[in-house]
C-alpha cells in the first residue's frame, strides 16, 4: 500500500487546511458573506504579487485568461509579437490565430531561456506590433525565461508594446519579474503554486493596460474585463464565479503568510536544486539545465538504459504511487517531469529520486541509486544546518 504522491506540474496536491475551507457550506455569491470572502482575495493576491490594482478573477482554467487577455486588447488585424519555446509559448498563437491577429513568433529551441536580442530584433523588425506575450516559465520543457532581465530593457526601448506574461506555472514559485510599470498583463492560475483545484484563473492589468482594454471594442460577453473591474469595485464579480475556489485561495495564502514569500521562493529554489542534483547522479540527462525552473524539472532517462520515459513514469506509479508527467508533442514519450510547486517539501524530493532509481533499476538500468539519495540528503543537510 502506498500513498498517492502528485508530483506533477498541475494540478498540484491540496493541503489539508484548504480542503477544510472548502468544505463549508455553499455561499450565495451576491451575499454580503461572499463578498467579504472575495475582498479578502483579492486583498491578498495583491499581497502576493505586489500589484496596486484589484485582480480580474475568471472561472476559467489559465488558457481562457490567455483568451481574455487578447480578446480585451486587440481588435481583427493587430499584430502581437509572442516567445514560443514550447506548448504553452505556441498556445499564444494558437489564440492570436482564433481571433484574427497578426502574429510573429519568435522562436526558442525547446529547453532554453529567450534572449534578449532574439526580441529586441523582433521588436525593431515588426515596429506595429500591440503586445509582446511571454512565458515566464515555460512547463513543458521546464525552462524559465529571464524575465527579470529582458522587461526593462524592453520598456525602455519599446514603451509603446504592452507586455503580456503568462505566470500560469512560475507565479509564487518565484518573484514576480517586475511591477505593473513592466508587466502590464499579468495571469496566474489555481492548479499550480496556489494549491487549489483548477477552474480559477486571476488577470491583473496595469494602468497603460486598462486604457488599451477601454479603447478596444468587445467581442466577448462573458471575457469582458470592464464588466469585472466594475463587478469588483461593489464587491462582486459580473457573471457566477468558482465561488469555492476562491474560498480556498483564501485559505491558501493564509498559508503563504504564515510561511512568508521569500521563504517560499528559497523553498522552490531549494527542490528544484535537490531535484537535478538527484537526477544527475542517477545518469539522467536534465532539459534546460541552463535556465532551470523552481517549479518543475525535466529529464530523460539514462542514455545508456533503454528505459523507456512512459514506461519509467508508468512503473514508478505502480510501485510507488507517485505520479508524475510525461511529455508533449515532439517529447511525447521521451521525457519525464517533476513538478515541485507548491505543497511539496524537501523529503517528497528523497522520496521521488529514491523512487526513479529503484525502478530504473527494475527496468534493467545501471544506476546508483544509494549514491544519489545520499547526494540529495547531503545538500539537503548543509542547506539546513
Amino acid at each position: 500500500m502506498f500513498k498517492e504522491r502528485l508530483l506533477t506540474p498541475g494540478p498540484t496536491t491540496i493541503p489539508t487546511e484548504v480542503l477544510k475551507a472548502m468544505e463549508v457550506p455553499m455561499l450565495h455569491h451576491r451575499s454580503e458573506d461572499f463578498k467579504r470572502i472575495l475582498r479578502s482575495a483579492c486583498e491578498g493576491v495583491k499581497w502576493v504579487l505586489g500589484w496596486p490594482s484589484d485582480p480580474v478573477f475568471l472561472a476559467a482554467s489559465g488558457t481562457g485568461a490567455l483568451e481574455a487577455s487578447l480578446l480585451n486588447t486587440c481588435s481583427p488585424g493587430d499584430q502581437i509579437l509572442y516567445v514560443n519555446g514550447g506548448t504553452f509559448g505556441a498556445r499564444w498563437g494558437a489564440i492570436a490565430e482564433r481571433l484574427g491577429l497578426t502574429a510573429q513568433e519568435i522562436s526558442v529551441e525547446w529547453g532554453e531561456a529567450v534572449k534578449l536580442q532574439q526580441i529586441v530584433d523582433a521588436c525593431r523588425a515588426h515596429p506595429g506590433t500591440k503586445l509582446l506575450c511571454l512565458q515566464h516559465s515555460e512547463t513543458s520543457t521546464t525552462a524559465l525565461h529571464p524575465l527579470a532581465s529582458l522587461l526593462p530593457v524592453i520598456k525602455r526601448d519599446f514603451p509603446h508594446i504592452l507586455t503580456v506574461v503568462d505566470a500560469i506555472s512560475a507565479s509564487v514559485t518565484t518573484p514576480p519579474p517586475g511591477d505593473p510599470s513592466l508587466i502590464d498583463i499579468y495571469v496566474a492560475g489555481s492548479q499550480k503554486a496556489y494549491m487549489l483545484p483548477p477552474g480559477l484563473s486571476f488577470v491583473l492589468l496595469s494602468d497603460r493596460a486598462w486604457a488599451l482594454v477601454e479603447s478596444t471594442p468587445k467581442r466577448s460577453l462573458y471575457f469582458d474585463f470592464l464588466f469585472e473591474r466594475k463587478a469588483i469595485a461593489a464587491g462582486e464579480t459580473k457573471w457566477t464565479p468558482a465561488s469555492t475556489l476562491i474560498v480556498g485561495l483564501n485559505a491558501a495564502i493564509d498559508l503563504m503568510r504564515k510561511e512568508g514569500l521569500q521563504s517560499i521562493y528559497a523553498r522552490h529554489e531549494l527542490l528544484s536544486k535537490l531535484t537535478r542534483i538527484g537526477l544527475t547522479s542517477l545518469g539522467c540527462r536534465l532539459l534546460a539545465p541552463d535556465a532551470p525552473c523552481p517549479s518543475v524539472t525535466g529529464f530523460m532517462p539514462p542514455s545508456s538504459s533503454n528505459v523507456d520515459a512512459d514506461s519509467l513514469r508508468v512503473e514508478i506509479r505502480k510501485r510507488f504511487g507517485i505520479r508524475l508527467a510525461g511529455g508533449q508533442e515532439k517529447w511525447k514519450g521521451k521525457i519525464v517531469r517533476v513538478g515541485h510547486m507548491g505543497f511539496v517539501d524537501p523529503f517528497e524530493i528523497v522520496n521521488v529520486i529514491t523512487a526513479i532509481g529503484l525502478t530504473l533499476t527494475k527496468l534493467g538500468a545501471v544506476v546508483p541509486t544509494t549514491l544519489a539519495v545520499s547526494e540529495v540528503i547531503k545538500e539537503l543537510e548543509a542547506h539546513v544546518s
